[in-house]
């Protein structure tokens, strides 16, 4: 059940990790970042209990980051994103670093100005405000910011196959929460079976500009977020989703942007199809470890770093 959470995770914490392509303007100071996360699993028949690490690296210019996980010890998964121009647009390139091969999961991304969008794929389509919009590609098309590229696509319905890279920047950046989508048309694959969902969602925004509904449909499946500014300190999350087979998962997350403290959520899944449900309660902390001298790490230096911050 643990395996669940490594699905789902990832709609709700920031990540890092790349291959970019050597520019003149890269940086040779590279920042890095480490998550716990301590994960409990509960259910009628078994409670299990898992502790891992993340670590980030990425360059001043946020071009290049890698991820390294730990678990038990063993550095699990080294994981580079980049970054490349096409004559289309923009790829996103995907590299396991311990196997050296390129994973077929990358993304093609095109700016289209005519209607303010962002084309993922061919097949999902974002509807930006035009503030937003000029934003995003600036940071994204000419900057080529893999941060800010993961800072806009991890917390929505499709996961793009990028839940490995924890949403980070969720316990920083405030502007996330604010008028940035339109309308949004996405389509999507249930892992277990070959049944495509298209789902057209629909963004409501508070009196000053702050989102606070994200709802979508599709067939019997279904999905809805709605977030409440609790003070200025605090923001809590709740999402609903019903996008695979037989699975519902219900999770309650409180966040506190401005405060060094653990993100902590729940979710409660119910498996309809087995009468299971299992509740998993996730807490992750974040520590900046400052500057490091390579993006590119071996095992043993991976866990020397991570074990000098215990």
């Amino acid at each position: 059940m643990i395996k669940i959470i490594n699905i789902m995770i990832l709609n709700f914490l920031f990540m890092g990790c790349t291959v970019a392509q050597q520019r003149k303007k890269t940086t040779n100071s590279y920042n890095a970042i480490l998550l716990t996360r301590y994960v409990e699993s509960k259910s009628a028949q078994e409670k299990e209990r898992d502790t891992s690490r993340i670590l980030y690296i990425h360059n001043t210019l946020a071009d290049s980051l890698f991820v390294y996980k730990v678990a038990d010890g063993v550095l699990s998964e080294a994981t580079a994103y980049g970054l490349t121009a096409t004559s289309k647009g923009l790829n996103l390139d995907v590299k396991s670093v311990l196997s050296n091969s390129d994973d077929n999961k990358g993304l093609q991304i095109i700016f289209q100005d005519s209607d303010h969008s962002l084309l993922i794929n061919q097949t999902d389509r974002y509807v930006l405000y035009p503030n937003f919009y000029a934003l995003l590609k600036q940071q994204v098309k000419v900057k080529h910011s893999i941060l800010s590229l993961f800072d806009f696509l991890e917390d929505y319905l499709e996961d793009y196959a990028i839940t490995d890279v924890y949403p980070l920047l969720l316990s920083a950046n405030q502007a996330r929460w604010g008028k940035n989508i339109q309308q949004s048309k996405i389509t999507t694959l249930r892992s277990q079976s070959e049944v495509k969902d298209t789902w057209n969602f629909k963004y409501q925004y508070n009196s000053v500009g702050k989102i606070e509904l994200v709802k979508a449909a599709s067939a019997e499946v279904h999905f809805s977020k709605k977030i409440s500014y609790l003070n200025p300190a605090s923001i809590e999350m709740t999402t609903y989703r019903n996008n695979e087979d037989r699975q519902i998962t219900s999770r309650k997350a409180i966040y506190s942007p401005t405060k060094s403290v653990a993100l902590k959520w729940k979710d409660n899944v119910e498996e309809t199809g087995k009468n299971l449900e299992t509740e998993i309660s996730t807490a992750i902390t974040k520590k900046s470890l400052g500057k490091v001298n390579s993006i590119h790490m071996t095992q043993a230096e991976v866990l020397k770093l991570i074990r000098q911050m215990k």
